[in-house]
């Protein structure tokens, strides 16, 4: 009875060890499958690098600005007009 029963526990580890390896294996490849396509991820993220595992591009921080600074921007790298942005000024009541 004792040889039966340590065959099964046998049995159910190897099975256990056999699924928790496909599961790990499983997993490894559907993290590789995310940038496996660099223009299906660069279409989804279009501020993100794909060759730099997904981190931030320099684009993703003008995206937060307001368009007087992108406005700004464009113009000193062009050089066909470099004006200041306007500033926001502050209106005092009473003045």
């Amino acid at each position: 009875m004792t040889t039966r029963i340590s065959h099964l526990a046998r049995t159910f580890k190897t099975i256990a060890l056999a699924a928790a390896l496909s599961a790990v294996a499983a997993t490894a490849a559907s993290a590789q499958a995310a940038i496996s396509e660099p223009a299906a991820f660069q279409a989804l993220y279009p501020y993100r690098d794909v060759l730099n595992n997904g981190a931030p591009t320099p684009a993703a921080k003008l995206v937060l600005e307001p368009p007087a600074v992108l406005q700004r921007l464009q113009a000193l790298e062009s050089g066909v007009g470099i004006a200041d942005a306007p500033r926001a000024r502050a209106h005092r009541a009473g003045r």
